[in-house]
């Protein structure tokens, strides 16, 4: 939970300037990771056999009272049980042995962002750029895609669900 809040406040302290890239419901709804609907993952609410299903056998498992936290190679997911459901907090997308699928363009670690397509740079206080996903400038819910300054290549890419 203290990650969780504290990768919250670094996010919000970084980005300065936010220039989302608004998405449809139906857009984030088609998202996929490892071409296994997000839809699907959520649907398995952490329990370690059906997400297992989905995308393999764990690396690591861990559960504290509030998450269960999840490895998989080049895939990190969060789940909180803190509430009536649990539900993805967080997903990492953190080597190219995970895809991330949005808006029909597949990309992982080491893609360049130009895979992406036209996209509008969300710039922080120290003058990083990312690309902001959401369904609105507001919402709770979001991807942040990393990269690389000078290379233009993708670096990391989150889920969050800050609800």
């Amino acid at each position: 939970m203290k990650q969780l809040v504290l990768l919250f406040f670094l996010l919000t302290s970084i980005v300065a300037k936010s220039q989302t890239n608004i998405i449809t419901k139906s857009d984030f709804n088609d998202i996929k990771i490892n071409n296994i609907a997000l839809t699907d993952i959520k649907k398995t609410f952490g329990k370690q056999p059906k997400l297992e299903s989905l995308l393999g056998p764990a690396n690591s498992y861990e559960e504290n009272g509030f998450y269960y936290y999840f490895k998989f190679n080049g895939l990190k997911l969060d789940f909180s049980i803190s509430g009536k459901k649990p539900y993805i907090e967080s997903l990492d997308v953190l080597t190219n042995e995970s895809t991330f699928t949005i808006k029909g363009n597949t990309v992982t670690v080491g893609d360049p962002i130009s895979k992406l397509g036209d996209v509008s740079f969300s710039t922080g206080r120290n003058g990083a750029k990312s690309i902001l996903y959401a369904e609105c400038d507001e919402c709770n819910i979001f991807i942040n895609i990393a990269f690389d300054q000078e290379t233009n290549m993708i670096t990391k890419i989150n889920y969050f669900d800050m609800s």
